[in-house]
């Protein structure tokens, strides 16, 4: 359901945009947090200021990357991704929507595509000299140190790249807050993160060369933070109590699944109250003790029957403890509260694989064909489907949706090579041909 990742600590908001865009993209993936209830509930959170912004909600995602620093960035499509350390760092609530506002900012600028446009214009060298040179200056590193490893290189490029950076930032600021003002969300949770930011910095503004800068200065940012909230009629507005108790409930079980399960089990008061059975059958659930997880999660059905999260944590344990049939029953459930979940459909499928049952296989890929619908770019769903394929007997299928997972993947190599296997199987249809000479023409390979 999740993965625990041990990854550095890095300071900065904002920071490590640069690495994620250019030396991370896999290892970003590979951390990501996928949990319904978790996204569904910041998308939920998020939703007056989607609306603000004048995106649409559908397209707007919310991920989650296991990593303790405080940190959030945008990348790719209509995505915004938190660090699990910004939402449990974040001293209110308002907090995290102000970072949240920000990265709406740079998506309705449309800052990624020019920013991808900007790495890929500089050469490797000069970026990875101006990243490493960023990173020593943020951990506090003598500024020669820091400035060593920056000054060599087309000095040209990386200051035009790093002070367009800057600007972005400054419209991405301002735009998050016009979001924030027009949700009636106050940005106070903004200027308190950035008076942080300002007491932490390791070096004096005026001894840090500006541009080698992806951000504006903190003084800087706060000033016009401060400014907006003179000015501001939501300056002191309160967020509503279904809307503290969402947050609390997402930051209660973010904690439950990232932090050590005997801390969780030892001070079960750091969780909202009514959070902590729920707090306590994911510990138990993460020491592997399934037997009390269990008998935690059915109470809390018994509670709330029509909770779609319980019964897909029932489901979780139950897989965990080979109960394959019990665990599909259990997803089913939760998908008449939240039918269109692609994760609880994607275990759903598994788990009916997994019953060894084939009579369960058109049920098991009709679930994951939905699944792959709702999250077409996220692989595991492909190897999973392929694998219900391979079960049924499609194997033409099956090649052909491992040649898709590749495509995912960016791994041409094997498109080719699995598409290929799709077309030449004796089994395979005129559709599946169709679509494996689709990508074969994608790639420049004729069969």
């Amino acid at each position: 359901m999740l993965k625990n990742l041990d990854m550095t600590v890095f300071n900065g908001l904002g920071l490590w945009l640069l690495i994620f865009f250019l030396l991370l993209p896999h290892a970003v993936f590979a951390g990501l947090i996928r949990d319904t209830e978790l996204e569904a509930g910041l998308e939920n959170l998020a939703a007056p200021l989607t609306a603000a912004a004048g995106l649409n909600s559908n397209t707007i995602k919310l991920r989650i990357v296991i990593d303790p620093s405080y940190n959030a960035f945008v990348a790719g499509e209509m995505t915004v991704y938190l660090h699990s350390g910004l939402l449990l760092q974040a001293q209110s609530v308002e907090e995290i929507l102000g970072v949240v506002a920000h990265e709406l900012g740079h998506l309705k600028a449309g800052h990624v595509p020019r920013r991808q446009e900007a790495l890929r214009d500089a050469s490797t060298a000069t970026a990875l000299a101006t990243i490493a040179g960023l990173a020593l200056a943020a951990g506090g590193a003598p500024t020669d140190a820091a400035m060593g490893l920056v000054i060599g290189g087309s000095d040209q490029a990386k200051r035009s790249m790093l002070r367009g950076f800057q600007r972005d930032e400054s419209v991405a600021d301002e735009l998050g807050l016009q979001f924030l003002e027009r949700a009636g969300v106050s940005a106070n949770g903004l200027a308190d993160m950035m008076r942080r930011m300002a007491a932490q910095r390791a070096l004096p503004e005026s001894h840090q060369a500006s541009y080698y800068q992806t951000h504006p200065g903190a003084a800087s940012r706060l000033s016009v933070y401060n400014d907006h909230l003179a000015k501001s009629s939501h300056s002191n507005a309160a967020l509503t109590p279904e809307t503290q108790r969402q947050a609390q409930r997402i930051i209660d079980k973010l904690r439950a699944y990232t932090e050590s399960p005997q801390a969780v089990l030892q001070d079960p008061a750091r969780l909202a109250a009514e959070n902590r059975a729920y707090g306590s059958a994911i510990a138990h659930y993460r020491r592997g003790d399934l037997k009390t997880a269990l008998a935690l999660v059915d109470s809390a059905v018994k509670a709330k029957p029509d909770n779609a999260f319980y019964h897909e944590f029932r489901g979780d344990i139950l897989f965990s403890m080979a109960a394959a049939k019990a665990a599909a029953d259990a997803y089913e459930t939760a998908l008449n509260y939240r039918p269109d979940s692609p994760q609880i459909l994607l275990n759903l499928g598994r788990a009916l694989i997994a019953t060894n049952d084939a009579a369960n296989l058109p049920r098991a890929i009709e679930a994951i064909e939905l699944a792959r619908a709702g999250e077409p770019e996220w692989a595991f769903v492909y190897r999973q489907l392929a694998i219900a394929y391979g079960r049924a007997g499609k194997i033409a299928k099956a090649d052909l949706t491992l040649a898709e997972e590749a495509l995912v993947l960016n791994d041409r190599q094997q498109a080719i090579h699995m598409a290929k296997r799709a077309i030449n199987h004796r089994t395979a249809s005129p559709a599946t041909r169709n679509r494996a000479n689709d990508i074969l023409f994608s790639l420049g390979n004729k069969n």
